[in-house]
């Protein structure tokens, strides 16, 4: 499909948007208590953390929130605008969606299953069966690879399926019905009787679709909504209440505006009603980086979130997609940087950006939040990931 044509069906799409009900109001309070008695002020580094987030704002980012945690402590921060049109700013606390980071809320979830065995009757044995098991055969066998890929397979991003996310025709009906609250089977259909990418377990290559799969199944097993199976093993354990799921929970008041640059020319245009699919495993979470940071630590510094057998599964690291490694449901990102990777996920959307990230060599925590999108061509890509390098190497040394 042409992308010229795609962007001006975005053009066209977003004038629409302005005359239909959203889902996303204007940005009316920013959010700035801090959930403990904050000692940003007094962090060593407290001036070179506000620089960088500054220095980023300055070159064209709308609004930033970031979390570190480092041997000093835990240092928050924000800069720029959750709402340019109303003047409202990017607070600490302020929701903004986290995106794929959802993902890894899918997969701590099958873990939790298998650890609840009692009442789901699954065991470990479960990443190796066949998606079959649990999906009828009018999914499996439109499915590229389908009859011969396991739950493991799609948590590790091995299936060869073609990503939802890189698909043509998809982002066309998005485009078309912006608003609409696709379910998972109307998303799957788009990638029915393609070609694959590659054999099963021959190499990684990331996939959205892999993880619809993954909460399709999570909710064959125990015929609850993956949203709520997330809710109860993570989000109220934990008190997550700065956290929803969008199309599966109502939205919290508070949520930053999400913008991209569509003109490429520096002007920054409100996309924060496309919907990509949102609340189908691979995407769709909205939160806080202090909701981030509880299930960092959670998962990674107390480590108390899953047992030690299960985060060991789902920390066993496949194939190199460079500059990730994939977990079962969990990304080993940076690993340019050798030991000093970092295991969580990272989060993309159309207008909006996040990380969450712990980095075991230096016991080092980051979690941010950055209302634009940034896995599209702009001028700004670049940028991005020059402020993800930069912000490691501060907090490194």
């Amino acid at each position: 499909m042409d992308r010229t044509i795609i962007f001006w069906l975005i053009i066209l799409s977003i004038a629409g948007i302005s005359c239909s009900k959203q889902t996303i109001g204007p940005t009316d309070n920013t959010l700035n208590e801090v959930p403990w008695n904050d000692s940003s002020a007094t962090h060593p580094k407290a001036a070179q953390y506000t620089a960088l987030i500054d220095k980023y704002r300055k070159l064209g980012f709308p609004g930033i929130s970031l979390l570190v945690h480092d041997k000093y402590g835990t240092w928050v921060g924000s800069t720029g605008m959750a709402d340019i049109d109303k003047g409202t700013p990017f607070g600490v606390g302020q929701i903004s969606k986290i995106a794929s980071i959802t993902k890894l809320f899918v997969g701590t979830t099958i873990f939790k299953l298998i650890e609840d065995s009692a009442r789901t009757g699954i065991n470990f044995s479960v990443l190796n069966d066949p998606i079959s098991k649990w999906l009828p055969a009018r999914i499996v066998d439109k499915l590229p690879n389908g009859k011969s890929i396991t739950l493991g397979d799609c948590m590790k991003h091995e299936t060869g399926i073609p990503s939802i996310e890189e698909n043509d025709e998809f982002y066309l009906a998005v485009l078309n019905q912006p608003l609409r609250n696709w379910q998972p089977e109307e998303i799957l259909a788009f990638v029915y009787g393609l070609a694959p990418e590659f054999a099963p377990r021959d190499t990684a290559i990331y996939s959205s679709t892999n993880t619809t799969l993954v909460a399709m199944i999570a909710e064959a097993i125990t015929k609850q909504t993956h949203g709520d199976l997330i809710r109860k093993y993570i989000m109220n354990p934990l008190g997550m209440n700065h956290t929803f799921y969008q199309n599966r929970e109502p939205a919290l008041p508070g949520v930053a505006q999400g913008y991209y640059d569509l003109y490429n020319n520096n002007t920054l245009t409100n996309v924060s009603n496309i919907i990509t699919g949102s609340g189908n495993g691979y995407g769709g979470h909205f939160s806080t980086v202090f909701d981030m940071w509880r299930f960092t630590r959670a998962m990674y510094v107390d480590a108390n979130m899953l047992s030690p057998k299960s985060l060991q599964t789902m920390n066993t690291w496949g194939k190199a997609d460079p500059p990730n490694r994939y977990g079962y449901g969990s990304m080993l990102k940076y690993i340019q940087r050798g030991a000093d990777a970092g295991i969580g996920h990272s989060g993309r959307d159309l207008g909006y950006s996040a990380n969450l990230f712990w980095f075991p060599s230096r016991k080092v925590g980051h979690c941010f939040l950055l209302n634009y999108g940034t896995n599209g061509d702009s001028k700004l890509r670049p940028v991005f990931r020059q402020f993800e390098q930069e912000l490691i190497d501060l907090s490194f040394n």
